[in-house]
């Protein structure tokens, strides 16, 4: 696969021709970047030959940066933080992504990008291993961006996307106004084949799945800057969503003549919602040395699906039954943050602070059976239930510059929780964790740097654990497990980094985690069979490497051209709460492999490029099936792109060329898995098909 896409680069390359690579120098020629105390500038004219129309356009391309959003998996607003800075603060955190923050700069407001690459006085990593800085121009502002896509899916069907912002300077008040919708139509197809306990084939499905889906995203950001030591930042957004799907599976069984009609399924299903978030930070200066930021905090989401009818037709008899799926929920999130900072000299920085949080969610799952006369009820445990948990945490972190070489950022934070559920299953339980860090950067040289880190995570409570759940369509329930709690990990991390030319970065981490409470699933045996229940199935152990590489490809031959690599490696290790036999944790991968190609042509105004993401098999236990998830052979996503019409950025693109789609086997067991029985086994192809789009962003 990497010859052929080689192949591709160098002939698309050919097709574009040579005397555009002789009429524009390579990047890392024209490019200028310093190097100090742990801080490399991107000015913006390293971007030129990139062709960028917003921030993001110029963040994603950072060497050896990835974007990220903050660590949804631990707890508390300060892990929420994402890696990206705005003259050296943080944008507010949860209610907008920061994909959408920078897609709302104009690269024309942009000076320069910093990517600070280790813990400094003046900047938290917050768990990050790198930051950047996008630095603004002085009264940048008065300014929008838009971004529409056009998308065309194998149904024949024609979907859009415009997301558009527009950002004005009254006085000290800089308003930002941004407007969002979706509305797709993509089909989805899926292949079953059933069989025996002897491998015969018992019966083929062919499922024809039409979705139509509308998002919409409508939110306000406002800059106050109230005076020369405070400001205030407030976001608002309200999102609401549908999602409608019309499936028709028709199943075939065996003959003595091959395969004939059997009987045709159908599932009809509306569901919608609403979210509201709303969040807000003030930051003070209280002295030259002390300063205080407040950070709030409120989300609500609420989403209703079905009722669902899941309806059997036999060819011969009829209409057969129909199980129907109701169900509804409701989430809020209410937290709040204090936080002071002292640094009283260059070389140390002292944060400290308290934060309280109260999450909840309540869900209901109605589920009954109409036989053409009569609809029954269906009993499920665990199925309306409401919990709440009240989280307080107090929490120290220290930045120390031990000297020019190295760097250490330690940390402790202490939470206490009380988690109480109503319904149908009521109980009340309390819990506190102390969670410590340390990372010492260490930077060998100006180029080569290592990075040492070890800490205790408490991961976020995932709410939908407490309660049950279904899927007709897999004709699978877990139930709710009131007595589920967040897993926890010890973790070892290092990792060394070196950067090369002004476009070159490689790193490597290798990482150990030490998991307690790991998440999964447990068998639970009940006179009416063996089912699954959401809960913690003991201690397991977690090895992590990851390797990535980004670099220009001008010594090939590929002029401007840019790939970045990205290769990892995990493996897991737990005892089996059904069979006491060591197998690797739920649904994770051995390996997985990113590669994304860029190369610019800017005396044509052209660029193309593509990635390429596959991952190994992975697998899932459960009480009496055992499930094999395929991704062969990847997922190739391809564009080409020009800035000669109308000053904006036009692309030309084709996602999921493969059209493969995803593979599943099931096996099938006779009473528990650990009994080794098997009744059959099920193998299904599930694919989306390509989708072919065109799309233009530009700022105004």
């Amino acid at each position: 696969m990497n010859v052929k896409l080689c192949t591709a680069a160098a002939a698309l390359s050919a097709c574009l021709g040579p005397a555009s690579f002789a009429m524009q120098p390579a990047v890392s020629e024209t490019a200028v970047t310093t190097s100090v105390s742990g801080i490399v500038s991107y000015p913006e004219g390293y971007f030129e030959n990139f062709t960028p129309a917003t921030a993001l356009d110029m963040v994603q391309r950072v060497p050896g940066f990835s974007l990220s959003d903050g660590d949804t998996e631990r707890r508390g607003l300060g892990d929420s933080f994402g890696n990206v800075l705005i003259n050296g603060s943080r944008p507010s955190n949860k209610s907008l992504s920061l994909q959408t923050v920078l897609q709302r700069i104009s690269v024309a407001d942009v000076i320069r990008i910093d990517l600070i690459q280790e813990a400094m006085p003046q900047y938290d990593l917050r768990g990050h291993s790198r930051l950047v800085n996008v630095i603004l121009r002085e009264g940048a502002g008065n300014s929008g961006s838009y971004d529409v896509q056009i998308l065309h899916f194998r149904s024949g069907r024609i979907g859009t996307s415009i997301n558009t912002s527009y950002t004005t300077i009254q006085g000290p008040v800089e308003l930002t106004f941004g407007l969002e919708a979706n509305v797709h139509g993509n089909r989805m197809t899926r292949d079953w084949v059933r069989y025996d306990a002897a491998g015969l084939t018992t019966e083929r499905q062919h499922d024809e799945d039409q979705r139509r889906q509308f998002w919409g995203d409508a939110s306000l950001t406002m800059n106050w800057t109230i005076d020369e030591a405070s400001s205030l930042r407030l976001n608002g957004r309200v999102n609401p969503w549908s999602w409608h799907r019309n499936n028709t599976g028709w199943v075939t069984a065996p003959t003595a003549g091959g395969f004939a009609p059997s009987r045709i399924e159908q599932n009809a299903t509306e569901n919608h919602g609403q979210n509201f978030d709303l969040s807000g930070s003030y930051q003070r200066r209280l002295s030259d040395t002390m300063s205080m930021e407040t950070i709030g905090l409120f989300s609500l989401n609420r989403g209703d699906d079905g009722p669902e009818a899941y309806e059997a037709y036999d060819i011969v008899t009829g209409f057969t039954g129909a199980t129907i799926v109701k169900s509804s929920e409701r989430r809020e999130e209410t937290a709040l943050r204090q936080t002071f900072s002292w640094t009283p000299g260059a070389q140390h920085q002292l944060e400290f602070g308290a934060e309280t949080a109260v999450n909840s969610r309540e869900t209901s799952l109605a589920l009954s059976f109409d036989d053409g006369v009569i609809v029954t009820p269906i009993a499920l445990p665990v199925a309306n239930t409401t919990v709440e948990e009240t989280r307080s945490e107090l929490f120290a972190t220290h930045v120390w510059s031990i000297n020019d070489a190295l760097t250490l950022e330690s940390g402790l934070r202490f939470e206490m929780s009380e988690i109480i559920q109503t319904g149908d299953a009521e109980q009340t339980r309390s819990f506190s964790y102390a969670k410590p860090s340390a990372t010492l950067s260490w930077r060998l040289d100006d180029q080569n740097r290592l990075r040492f880190t070890g800490r205790r995570d408490v991961d976020q409570l995932q709410f939908d654990r407490f309660a049950s759940s279904v899927s007709v369509t897999d004709n699978q329930s877990t139930l709710g497990n009131p007595n589920y709690v967040p897993q926890q990990s010890w973790t070892l991390e290092v990792e060394w980094e070196r950067r090369f030319g002004d476009s070159g970065s490689v790193s490597f981490l290798l990482g150990q985690d030490w998991i307690q409470e790991l998440d999964g699933r447990l068998p639970v045996t009940t006179p009416s069979g063996t089912f699954d229940t959401f809960g913690n199935i003991g201690d397991g152990a977690r090895t992590r490497a990851n390797l990535n590489i980004s670099t220009s490809l001008d010594d090939i031959g590929l002029s401007n051209g840019v790939i970045d690599i990205g290769l990892a490696w995990t493996d897991t290790n737990v005892e089996d709460p059904l069979t006491g036999i060591d197998r690797p944790f739920l649904g994770v991968s051995e390996w997985r492999l990113d590669l994304d190609y860029r190369q610019s042509f800017p005396a044509r105004q052209m660029a193309w490029g593509w990635d390429y993401r596959i991952r190994s098999d992975n697998e899932m236990y459960f009480a009496s099936q055992y499930h094999l998830h395929q991704q062969d052979p990847g997922d190739l996503d391809v564009y080409v792109e020009t800035t000669r019409w109308f000053g904006a950025t036009t692309r030309f693109g084709i996602n999921e060329t493969f059209a493969q789609g995803n593979d599943r086997h099931r096996v099938f067991y006779d009473g528990s898995r650990a009994d080794g029985i098997i009744r059959g086994s099920e193998d299904r192809n599930g694919s989306r098909g390509t989708t072919t789009y065109i799309q233009v962003l530009g700022t105004f």
